[in-house]
């Protein structure tokens, strides 16, 4: 399907297949049409090598080289903009109190300034507090006032995500969301330039400053927070082809039996987009995404086979193939906040996103299991179906912001981020081997293909047991629900509301 890049011919048969899977299935539209969701976004493809970063020190001038040293952009969503102003350095730019930790000291100003901050987040944080506050960052820094940002690789962050990746990952168009009043969703318009620089390139950013490059890098390797004034003077700002085209999330509903819980679905999700076509590698230009995520979306169909073919289930069942995940979850955040008519209120959301499955395995992770009560459900459903259970094994890679599920989390709704597990059943087979170079060689490039050694009959039993906790879940007429006092549910779901004791 071309690589399925949201907006595409590709994606748009993809959006096609799957709504015929749904009425072969007499699975019923719950789309504003049809099956289908609509929505519209903002498509910027960045001139990559028009970016421009200049730091300015007492008469002097230096221009950080697009590609090789940095990566500049416009405001989101706008052909051309720059900005000029003064460099202050804001650590990773977070702000976490309660766990005695901010970035931005006493008497750091960043109103009309540019904010320049590291990518990631202290190692110190728990990982339920990274995932949140990685996310959190560009807001933190508009309230406080800035109007651009750049981020600078760390050593940890490029070893996780090579330069190279990030390059190419520019070289694909970016999209926002359009409002019904014609802005842009989550947008910051107030950052008129932002840039991401090399961790090599950045020295050039601190040479004027208190403190040097390496000095900050092993500051924020001991969690320490850090910011002052980098007495320079910073250009950022950047070109891009805009353009406004249409994409959907296609949805189907199962009726549920029980009246009372006829408004309150249990929403299934998985992102049926790709990045579509692309720089060439090795001679291929297709990202096909069959992990990423045809097999997550696979899954999903299954369980609706299955489920629309058996008796129906007391709550009803909202099936969502999602669109423009990879840009940003957009798909997801429009039907968090617009869900269709017949929904009063989500009851939970569980999502499937690129279950890597390259071997043997009857073993199943439940990203978030400990902040709700579906850790419980999907421990049970996993028991009675011979699975093992196993907790995140890289709660460093902050996933549960990561993925379709956030903006449901965002919106109060109790959630699940479904992946197969690493304890396979061949002792000589390294799961989590084959999941990291899976991840080093194949994920967003080309050979994210049908060579993948795809083990199917544990993509079927994975299919299984994902079943098997929807129809617990959906059978079950108590809804799920935060723990008491949990990181997420205290700050989005009804404990929000709660009154202080």
């Amino acid at each position: 399907m071309e690589g399925r890049g949201a907006g595409t011919r590709g994606h748009g048969l993809a959006m096609n297949y799957v709504a015929a899977q749904f009425i072969r299935l007499g699975i019923e539209p719950a789309g504003d049409k049809g099956y289908q969701q609509p929505m519209a976004m903002r498509e910027s493809r960045l001139d990559i090598e028009a970016g421009k970063l200049v730091i300015r020190h007492a008469g002097t001038e230096v221009a950080l080289a697009p590609i090789n040293d940095m990566i500049a952009r416009p405001a989101a969503g706008v052909a051309a903009s720059e900005v000029t102003a003064p460099a202050v350095f804001a650590g990773f730019g977070i702000h976490a109190p309660e766990f005695n930790y901010s970035d931005f000291a006493a008497g750091i100003d960043l109103r009309g300034k540019i904010a320049v901050i590291l990518a990631g987040s202290p190692k110190s944080l728990p990982a339920t507090a990274k995932a949140h506050y990685s996310r959190e960052k560009t807001a933190e820094l508009v309230r406080r006032g800035a109007i651009g940002v750049v981020t600078v690789g760390t050593p940890a962050e490029e070893k996780r995500v090579a330069w190279a990746f990030t390059i190419n990952g520019a070289r694909f168009p970016a999209m926002r969301l359009i409002n019904p009043d014609g802005s842009l969703e989550d947008a910051a318009p107030q950052l008129l330039g932002t840039a991401s620089v090399n961790r090599t390139a950045a020295a050039a950013l601190f040479k004027y400053a208190p403190h040097q490059i390496d000095a900050v890098f092993a500051t924020s390797e001991r969690s320490e927070p850090q910011s002052f004034p980098l007495d320079i003077e910073l250009t950022v700002g950047g070109r891009a082809t805009v353009s406004d085209i249409t994409s959907a999330n296609v949805l189907g509903w199962l009726p549920g039996t029980d009246p009372a819980l006829a408004d309150e679905p249990l929403v299934v999700t998985a992102h049926i987009d790709h990045i579509g076509i692309g720089p060439a590698i090795n001679g291929d230009a297709i990202y096909n995404g069959a992990l990423d995520n045809a097999l997550g979306a696979a899954a999903l169909l299954a369980a609706a086979e299955q489920l629309a073919t058996s008796p129906r289930l007391k709550r009803p069942v909202l099936f969502a193939a999602l669109t423009a995940e990879e840009k940003g979850l957009l798909g997801a955040s429009h039907l968090a906040r617009h869900p269709p008519a017949r929904v009063r209120r989500y009851a939970a959301n569980l999502n499937f996103d690129m279950p890597v499955i390259l071997a043997p395995v009857r073993d199943v992770i439940g990203i978030g299991a400990e902040h709700t009560t579906l850790g419980a459900s999907l421990a049970a459903v996993a028991a009675k179906n011979n699975f093992s259970m196993s907790p995140d094994p890289a709660p460093e890679e902050v996933v549960f912001v990561r993925s379709d599920q956030y903006p449901f989390i965002r919106a109060g709704v109790p959630a699940l981020f479904m992946k197969s597990g690493q304890h396979g059943l061949d002792p000589k087979q390294d799961l989590a081997a084959l999941e990291v170079d899976f991840r080093k060689n194949h994920y967003h490039k080309p050979s994210d293909d049908l060579t993948r050694p795809i083990h199917w009959p544990s993509a079927g039993a994975f299919a299984v047991v994902t079943t098997e906790l929807i129809r617990s879940v959906a059978n079950d007429p108590i809804a799920p629900s935060w723990k008491p006092g949990d990181f997420f549910g205290s700050r989005f779901g009804p404990e929000k509301d709660a009154p202080k004791r």
